[in-house]
């Protein structure tokens, strides 16, 4: 119910108002006062959604009781009641812009006063609602500030990592490369650069896949590498028995994409097999690589060049990971990488 407040210094005309508002109290809560101050004492403890006020009253008039509301309840709609005995004081009301309503006095119809009192409640409920709405837009825009900011922050952080692989990329290209670089032809030379592009390629995707679980992964790797009908095998079997953490996942998915792509680019033939698994604190990502028997058959008859890219992805395999093992028993290469949670997919700054 919305609450009207009255106030009037002549007490015949609060009999007046009490008259005429009667039929409406079921709809209006309606509060009536001879001094001003007893309607700011109310109104500091309670909403009001109308203030209907005599303007020339003793001690402090309507205007000045209008000019206290701003500051006690600004919201409030006002409605200024004057008999118009001083020209000039009603065109100062009239031009007071927090003035919804003027009702001149004196008045006896029940329309000339309760026709403002309804159109102020209206008014005030459209003041309610678009401040509803400002405070809910304002909420929004905080909201949408904070999450530009988090993008803003993950963008810088991406951007930070994506410059320590390119200074990392290029240490450990120019560590591998450089001095044996002139040694090559230009057909070896190029094939060198297009790998070592792709490794630094495939990091940045692989990074870009935070999101992504086990068996996004698996089926990533197997579409590149897993091709029967070549003889070429490449299986994954999650053995942790559980979800593998994303930052984790990835860093493992590398891994095995290192090995993956090397035997691909190199051997005629291969199968092998990855198994992931836990020990400890760490995650462990365990390959074995069979080698059919016999000769090894291999793409790339250069062994200098072989030499030179298996050095680089054993490095780059070091660099990502926390700790690289292996043997060689007969026709079966082994090797262990191990992952913590708490390190990032990222290169170290040298």
């Amino acid at each position: 119910m919305n609450t009207i407040v009255i106030v009037d210094s002549d007490s015949r005309w609060i009999d007046n108002y009490k008259r005429m508002l009667a039929p409406f109290q079921g709809e209006l809560n309606c509060m009536y006062f001879q001094h001003s101050e007893q309607a700011m004492e109310y109104m500091s403890a309670h909403k009001a959604s109308v203030l209907v006020s005599e303007l020339d009253m003793p001690v402090m008039s309507g205007m000045e009781l209008f000019e206290m509301l701003d500051m006690l309840s600004p919201s409030t709609v006002r409605i200024a009641m004057t008999k118009v005995h001083d020209v000039t004081k009603t065109l100062e009301v009239l031009n007071y812009g927090q003035v919804f309503r003027l009702i001149l006095k004196p008045f006896f119809l029940v329309e000339d006063i309760i026709v403002p009192i309804q159109a102020a409640i209206t008014h005030h409920k459209m003041m309610e609602r678009e401040k509803e709405f400002q405070q809910k837009t304002e909420m929004e825009l905080v909201k949408l500030n904070d999450r530009v900011e988090q993008l803003w922050g993950k963008l810088a952080e991406k951007k930070l990592i994506y410059d320590g692989i390119c200074r990392g990329t290029a240490v450990i290209m120019e560590e591998n490369l450089s001095p044996e670089i002139s040694n090559f032809n230009q057909v070896e030379a190029e094939f060198i650069a297009d790998f070592c592009e792709k490794l630094l390629q495939e990091f940045i995707q692989f990074y870009m896949y935070e999101k992504q679980n086990f068996i996004f992964f698996m089926n990533y790797l197997k579409n590149q590498f897993h091709h029967p009908g070549k003889s070429c095998t490449f299986k994954i079997c999650n053995g942790t028995g559980g979800e593998i953490p994303g930052t984790v996942m990835r860093r493992i998915a590398y891994g095995m994409f290192l090995i993956g792509y090397l035997c691909w680019q190199f051997l005629d033939s291969y199968h092998i097999e990855n198994m992931i698994v836990t020990e400890g604190d760490a995650y462990v990502l365990k390959v074995q690589q069979f080698c059919p028997e016999g000769n090894v058959s291999y793409k790339i008859k250069s062994p200098e060049v072989l030499k030179v890219l298996l050095r680089t992805v054993q490095d780059l395999g070091r660099v990502l990971s926390d700790g690289v093992a292996g043997q060689e028993t007969g026709q079966t290469i082994a090797v262990k990488m191990y992952y913590t949670a708490e390190n990032s997919f990222e290169f170290p700054v040298r």
